[in-house]
């Protein structure tokens, strides 16, 4: 039941898969653009073998990767130990076992009892001997001794009832240990002699690493809520020196100049989608080492020069005693009044000064799995994405140095040989990282989507090219996404083109392209390093858009009719429009407006003749295009009556009622609209009264009417009469009364 206790803890459950986009064009339009690839973002994507990237953009070889174990059923390489002379232990679970490795494979050399069936650490002590961290329903901490006819002996030195895991062994120089244990997170020091004590109860489930400080002290870090800890191991009296705001705190590394490394594991924290590192870089710029190039680890600082984050000789031991932070637990980001760091949501690396100082060195999409400090790097063991990262904290310079099939790299450790193995879960595998440069490295886009069938132009890499080595870079096109299963449509990879000079990209037009670069080391093992890459294409043109034209009568002002459009242009070119008007009956059209750069026209009706008409809009997409490629697309509308016409009004006739009141008919007729009102005024007055309809409703071009006025006081009256059209055209009529 204890088989994934360190995955429970550690919670190595991230199946994702990289869906980082690169080089997305920013605008549609018939006119060059460009993928440009400059940034770790951009790279990310893509497929690496045998090359790596780095956080400023820069592509150059990988070292020589090669994998050390058969496939003999491994799961989890959990910790990884190198003798003094150079032998290679490693320990695995489930069904833990301790494995050396021999003539180059790996040789059973102890199994823990079933009750402890995961080795979770190993280290060895100053005489040779190898401690053993065997973990499950009990925890106990072995010593193995090599005979020497190679016979391994194993003796239990420390075994404790409440303590079920042990996930870090620490030896001192003074012969003692020192153990993080869970599910108490209690730190044990086992004396020289044998006996164990508690040197420290933390009050949190796990102290999950430990490292040892350059002033002798012991650092502890542990889970939530991830505290990094400094213990003296001769009183036991300790002091927190950082919080990490509840992200577990899963490894610990020192530099020579007392720096402390803190890195965190929270899956809560990680980016399931992967992601790119995000270096915390100084506003000021980019330090520069002199004679900097790309700083690769294995490589030493120049003689006469203090190697970047190594203590210079003869310089001062740092002391026991240091400045402390006053009040509380100082904070890395959480809600600690204290602090001075932002809130972090990734998973960091946190930086801790001699004096105290707290800062975000590293911003990481992934759990950092493992971590040491070798040859002036922080190489980093990722969760979730299978990567290893080296990062130089004197030029800031983050290292994507391999992208694993193995999702999880639990274990790091430095040969004495300058190399380095990578221990790794889900199909446990051990990796051994050379200083030797790959001798050529290929490195292969995302496919890359123009979103519309496009041109080719000119595939340019900016390179450091040293003599004897090489960049190249070649293309594919086609019409299909999926290259992987559609490759048979796809053209054929171009001949390569080599770096530093602009030339035009060979593949046939289409939709969809994919480069790849090829990088060859010269004959010193110089690698070159490329600072970018670009692609350029324009769209082939297609015409606008035009989805439809309406038109609509307005009454502010009167005798006018909105036109309005929508349209729209696929490559994103600028559009200007004509609207043009035809009359019914005559073959000809007459424009009334050009170059309109809005979705709408007011034409203006008066003039114009009475008749049935229809609109025109045309899109051209010149302004974007040459006149050999620019084109265009028009609409008509319905068919729209203009009538500027007013009615008449005939047959009129009044009488007087027994009430009092003036009882007026008559007819109202129009040629092309029908009749909509006619109502009746007496005297100029302000009001007017709605006349009837003698056929109930006013809507055909033929009505006739009736109304009535109010009671008039005797005398003489002015009647008038109005009739409107349907087109808002008025008639006025009038009849002159004299009531007795």
């Amino acid at each position: 039941m204890f088989q994934n206790a360190k995955f429970s803890l550690k919670k190595l459950m991230v199946p994702a898969a990289l869906a980082l986009l690169a080089g997305v064009p920013s605008a549609w339009a018939v006119h060059p653009q460009s993928w440009k690839f400059a940034d770790e973002a951009a790279y990310a994507s893509g497929h690496f073998r045998g090359v790596l990237v780095n956080n400023y953009g820069n592509l150059a070889l990988s070292r020589h990767l090669k994998s050390l174990l058969p496939k003999t059923g491994f799961d989890f390489i959990n910790a990884i130990a190198v003798s003094s002379h150079g032998d290679i232990w490693f320990g695995t679970s489930p069904k833990g076992q301790v494995y050396r490795m021999i003539n180059g494979k790996p040789v059973a050399q102890y199994a823990p009892p079933k009750a402890s069936d995961q080795v979770l650490s190993l280290a060895f002590e100053k005489d040779g001997k190898l401690l053993v961290a065997a973990c499950g329903s009990k925890a106990e901490l072995v010593e193995l001794t090599v005979n020497a006819g190679g016979k391994v002996t194993a003796k239990t030195i420390f075994q404790n009832p409440a303590v079920k895991y042990i996930w870090s062994i620490l030896p001192l120089p003074d012969g003692s240990i020192i153990l993080a244990t869970g599910p108490h997170g209690e730190v044990w020091d086992i004396s020289a002699g044998g006996k164990a004590k508690i040197l420290l109860k933390t009050g949190v489930h796990n102290v999950t690493s430990l490292a040892r400080a350059t002033d002798g002290s012991v650092l502890a870090g542990t889970d939530g809520p991830g505290l990094v800890i400094r213990i003296n191991p001769k009183t036991g009296k300790s002091y927190v020196l950082m919080s990490a705001n509840h992200a577990e705190i899963s490894t610990l590394a020192v530099d020579g100049d007392g720096d402390i490394f803190a890195a965190t594991a929270s899956p809560h924290r990680a980016k399931l989608d992967g992601g790119v590192f995000k270096p915390v870089l100084h506003p000021n710029g980019r330090p520069v080492a002199v004679g900097s190039g790309m700083q690769l680890p294995g490589k030493k600082g120049k003689a006469g020069k203090k190697a970047h984050g190594a203590a210079a000789a003869g310089a001062a031991k740092p002391v026991a005693e240091r400045t402390r932070i006053p009040g509380p637990f100082p904070s890395a980001g959480g809600d600690d009044s204290a602090s001075t760091e932002p809130a972090v949501k990734s998973n960091v690396v946190y930086q801790i000064s001699p004096s105290g100082r707290v800062r975000v060195l590293l911003k990481v999409p992934d759990m950092v799995l493992s971590m040491i400090y070798a040859r002036h790097h922080l190489i980093l063991g990722l969760g979730g994405h299978g990567r290893l990262l080296s990062y130089d904290p004197f030029t800031q310079t983050e290292t994507l140095l391999e992208r694993l099939k193995q999702h999880d790299l639990l274990s790091l450790a430095e040969t004495g040989n300058n190399r380095l193995l990578i221990g790794t879960a889900n199909q446990g595998q051990m990796y051994q990282l050379t200083s030797q440069t790959q001798l050529t490295g290929n490195y292969v886009s995302k496919v890359l989507d123009a979103k519309l069938p496009s041109n080719w132009g000119a595939a340019h890499i900016i390179a450091k090219v040293p003599a004897g080595a090489a960049v190249d870079i070649q293309t594919r096109s086609g019409n299909v996404r999926d290259v992987k299963t559609s490759a048979k449509f796809w053209s054929r990879w171009t001949s390569w083109i080599p770096a530093n000079s602009y030339q035009k990209i060979s593949s046939p037009p289409a939709r969809f392209l994919q480069f790849r670069l090829r990088i060859k080391r010269s004959a010193k093992g110089t690698s070159p390093i490329i600072r970018s890459t670009c692609i350029s294409y324009q769209h082939i043109s297609v015409p606008p858009v035009l989805s439809s034209v309406q038109t609509h009568y307005q009454t502010k002002p009167a005798h006018a009719v909105l036109v309005k459009w929508k349209a729209n242009d696929p490559d994103g070119d600028t559009l200007q429009y004509t609207v043009k008007y035809q009359q019914k009956g005559i073959p000809v059209w007459i424009r009334i407006a050009k170059n309109i750069s809005a979705h709408h026209y007011l034409w203006q009706l008066s003039g114009i003749p009475d008749g049935y008409y229809r609109v025109k809009v045309i899109a051209s997409d010149a302004p974007d295009n040459t006149p050999t490629t620019a084109q265009s697309v028009a609409r008509e509308s319905r068919r729209i009556l203009v009538d500027n016409t007013a009615p008449k009004i005939a047959s009129l006739k009044w009488r007087k009622t027994a009430d009092g009141r003036i009882a007026v008919t008559g007819v109202a007729s129009d040629k092309l609209s029908p009749i909509t009102a006619v109502s009746l005024q007496v005297d100029s007055s302000k009001n007017w009264r709605p006349a009837a309809a003698s056929a109930t409703i006013f809507d055909s071009p033929l009505e006739g009417f009736h109304g009535r006025t109010g009671v008039l006081t005797g005398g003489p009256h002015r009647i008038v009469v109005k009739a409107v059209d349907a087109a808002g055209n008025k008639a006025y009529a009038s009849v002159l009364v004299t009531v007795p």
